[in-house]
């Protein structure tokens, strides 16, 4: 099992994972194409950053993040808004070398914590972070502007 940086041969891949994603935790087809994702990730403007977990030479996992910045505060977050391990490879250990390479990340941009967004019904996904000590956050509420 290799975890590394998302690579543009990956994104075809990636966006087959984003839509398993999406249809597990019952959202829309996000309508992605490699052509969208790649230059999200590669384009002149980053939107997002990305690792993908390689086994037997077939990308089985990846994880989308990117960072943020509190001016009050002082304190930089490295904020993961996806990710995803295929279905027949859970519990295999694919979600903790995420989590690991992750932390690699966060600790080499001296970020004070990694957070994530993870919808309220998914059991799953909130039993895994829980696992891994992570603390659901309920001191600030999540606010959005559709524009």
């Amino acid at each position: 099992m290799i975890v590394r940086a998302v690579a543009r041969k990956d994104i075809p891949k990636v966006v087959k994972l984003a839509r398993k994603l999406a249809e597990h935790v019952n959202d829309p087809d996000p309508k992605l194409t490699t052509e969208i994702v790649e230059e999200l990730a590669f384009g002149e403007t980053r939107w997002f950053e990305a690792l993908v977990v390689e086994h037997n030479r077939e990308i089985v996992g990846f994880a989308a993040f990117t960072q943020s910045f509190e001016l009050h505060t002082n304190s930089k977050t490295l904020l993961v808004s996806d990710l995803f391990v295929c279905d027949q490879i859970r519990k295999s250990g694919v979600g903790q070398a995420l989590l690991e390479a992750l932390q690699r990340v966060a600790n080499d941009r001296k970020c004070g914590v990694i957070r994530f967004e993870v919808w309220q019904e998914n059991e799953q996904a909130r039993a895994f972070y829980a696992k891994h000590d992570a603390q659901a956050v309920d001191d600030v509420d999540l606010w959005q502007i559709a524009v």
